[in-house]
């Protein structure tokens, strides 16, 4: 896909008229909720490795590229600016022709490129390959431990089993000041397993900054817990029709009567859709 400056002023005008559809048509054609959110990017770049197999297929399929690259491009822009832009001057520019996203605020890369990111994941084949790009530029922006959490409260992250700031876990993963220090680590029934040490904030921000991209921070919330196996196939069909993935956790024999506890999970964002579901498919214990 290539441009000329005429059609890529023409391109830029219609990107609203684009993503009106793409994010409401489409995304309801193939059971996604496209929100402009980081974990969007994963259920989109899923996606992309259901439906194409080789990257070959899907530069031929020049709408739907056209389409991940508008929405890719836009959801970096909501979280860390920037404007479109191309160059029709310099031929041996990699990018030449291209629709990339530009800002002076950028660091290590001056141009980034959605389209280029859609297509690498299907041999990355990770399901985070953007999102982790994403985040790797967001860090450049959070420097303390208070900017860490309220990115992470901002994209819905869990505190249950990570203690961290203000929250405070029984036990899971953990990221404490010991004086001058900063430990990251995980603990479990009292014991407590190191992982890193490090003498200064910025760095140890963006060591676990590094960690959520690479996926290594947990992200899932319990949405449904049953003893009743008709219960948890209706809200695995609820949960379906609202295009939410999700994940079955099943633990058998959990009580003393032998019973199976149904468990359903879902990820980040999604669980600010399920509250009165939560309400319907959470037992007591």
């Amino acid at each position: 896909m290539s441009y000329t400056q005429e059609n890529f002023q023409e391109w830029i005008f219609f990107i609203s008229d684009k993503m009106d559809e793409f994010t409401d048509k489409f995304a309801k054609d193939n059971h996604l909720i496209l929100d402009y959110t980081i974990a969007s990017l994963d259920d989109l770049e899923r996606w992309i490795l259901n439906n194409y197999s080789e990257i070959k297929d899907l530069i031929a399929d020049k709408v739907t590229l056209d389409r991940l690259t508008i929405y890719i491009g836009e959801t970096f822009r909501k979280y860390i600016g920037g404007k479109w832009f191309m160059d029709l001057k310099n031929k041996k520019n990699a990018y030449y022709s291209i629709p990339v996203l530009t800002d002076p605020s950028y660091r290590g890369e001056v141009y980034l490129t959605p389209m280029f990111f859609a297509t690498a994941s299907i041999n990355r084949n990770k399901g985070n390959y953007i999102s982790g790009i994403l985040i790797k530029h967001i860090a450049d922006n959070i420097k303390t431990i208070d900017e860490l959490v309220e990115f992470m409260e901002k994209e819905y992250y869990p505190f249950d089993f990570f203690s961290i700031g203000k929250y405070k876990a029984i036990e899971g993963l953990f990221l404490e000041q010991d004086g001058n220090n900063y430990i990251y680590g995980y603990s479990e029934r009292g014991h407590k397993d190191i992982y890193k040490i490090f003498s200064d904030e910025i760095e140890t921000v963006q060591y676990v900054l590094n960690q959520i991209a690479k996926g290594q921070v947990d992200n899932s919330h319990l949405v449904a817990w049953t003893w009743n196996n008709n219960e948890i196939d209706a809200a695995e069909r609820e949960l379906q029709a609202l295009f939410i993935p999700f994940k079955r956790n099943d633990i058998p024999n959990f009580d003393s009567n032998g019973r199976t506890a149904y468990r359903i999970f879902v990820e980040g964002k999604n669980i600010q859709y399920l509250t009165d579901f939560k309400k319907k498919y959470m037992c007591t214990l």
